[in-house]
């Protein structure tokens, strides 16, 4: 069996493979002009989106986001609580200068004197002054010196020491 020849002024023609059909492809279609469609369906085999990889990368810029928009607020939060603190700690010092000056007023020798007076007491008309004797006695006389004075104390404080 021959193959069927075809003939050259034809085969020059239409080209050097007008003639020629492969079994995987199909004949050209004619010379006519085309109308392009878009047509639904499947894209082709191995050009498909990358959908796994697209999907960690929105993942991972909506959790980076969320990381920085927490710390944000944590931040924020730390500085109202370490302003709040501030505000604490200078009404406590307030409040302890307050308390230390109404102890240094309530410990004047001027305000005792004055309750001492509200209470009735008096000055002493009648000093008596204890003094322990120089040198030690015998066991019979181991009391100490008596000295009296019958003028008050002028000296403030603890009975004139």
């Amino acid at each position: 069996m021959t193959p069927p020849v075809q003939s050259t002024a034809r085969a020059g023609v239409a080209g050097p493979r007008a003639g020629i059909t492969s079994p995987r492809r199909p004949a050209p279609a004619p010379d006519r002009p085309r109308r392009l469609e878009v047509v639904a369906g499947r894209p082709a085999p191995g050009r498909r989106p990358p959908r796994a990889l697209v999907l960690i990368g929105v993942c991972s810029v909506v959790v980076i986001v969320l990381v920085i928009v927490v710390s944000r607020v944590l931040t924020g939060q730390a500085g109202f609580t370490e302003t709040d603190l501030s505000k604490r700690i200078a009404q406590q010092q307030r409040q302890v200068e307050d308390l230390q000056l109404q102890i240094a007023r309530l410990r004047s020798p001027q305000r005792i004197y004055d309750r001492a007076v509200a209470l009735g007491l008096v000055p002493a008309s009648h000093v008596v002054y204890l003094t322990p004797s120089p040198a030690p006695r015998p066991a019979s006389s181991g009391v100490a010196r008596v000295r009296t004075s019958s003028k008050p104390s002028s000296t403030p404080g603890r009975g004139g020491r």
